[in-house]
């Protein structure tokens, strides 16, 4: 069925064969609108993430290879932005642009960003500070090739593993945004907005609070097994442990 489409089928209808979740309470298939609800959480984190895994890397190397007094200013940037509680600074951000799909994205991005660019730092900042590399630079090797060889094979797999970490976490926020009303606009798919359809009627349709919530806790769950995997995999202290 149509996710989108209004009274495909009569309101508030019980599960069955033609509608496996039943029916919301505009009559669109629930069953149609949970499967196609996953498009919008994934879109966010993917999005979201990728931009602030981009601008870390960018600004974590430039903080550790840096003068100091730019790293100091990158420093004292990202302790402003993480200053502020990660949700009342979406709600400021997403309160003033408007709720979309772009201000979710832009909100998520500037909050993780400083998460990556600490490690990227941290991680540069120890390399630079090391024998191998004052013998490269002996050797006549340019910032632009120690960066390339040397040190981004070593931040790569630490920044792996953070964002397969925080996809859950984003998926959660792009869920409680939309179940508040702030993420994408009606009749966009969603999980959250479907959550937030079922709890006005929870004693009387369970099926719908089920249908939304379900594939949150599965996507979640699913991308912190990864995330572990990915941990396991690029964490040499933990295998040899193993």
């Amino acid at each position: 069925h149509d996710p989108t489409r209004i009274m495909v089928g009569p309101r508030l209808a019980d599960p069955s064969l033609l509608f496996l979740l039943g029916t919301d309470q505009l009559g669109r298939d629930t069953f149609s609108r949970v499967m196609m609800g996953g498009r919008v959480p994934l879109l966010v984190a993917f999005a979201s993430l990728g931009s602030s895994l981009a601008a870390g890397l960018v600004l974590g190397l430039i903080a550790g290879f840096g003068p100091r007094w730019l790293d100091n200013l990158l420093l004292l940037l990202f302790d402003t932005i993480r200053s502020f509680p990660g949700i009342i600074f979406a709600l400021a951000i997403i309160g003033l642009l408007g709720p979309s799909l772009a201000s979710m994205i832009f909100v998520i991005a500037i909050t993780s960003m400083p998460i990556y660019a600490r490690v990227v730092r941290t991680q540069t900042e120890a390399l630079r500070n090391s024998e191998y590399i004052a013998a490269e630079r002996t050797l006549g090797a340019g910032t632009m090739r120690i960066l390339a060889v040397h040190v981004l094979p070593n931040v790569i797999g630490p920044l792996l593993i953070l964002v397969s970490m925080d996809v859950p976490a984003v998926i959660a926020v792009e869920a409680g945004l939309s179940f508040l009303g702030l993420g994408v606009r009606p009749p966009t798919p969603d999980w959250g907005a479907i959550l937030n359809d079922g709890y006005n009627y929870i004693q009387q349709t369970p099926w719908l609070v089920v249908g939304g919530g379900i594939p949150i806790v599965l996507a979640t769950l699913g991308f912190t097994f990864l995330g572990e995997a990915l941990r396991d995999m690029f964490d040499p202290k933990l295998r040899k442990d193993l």
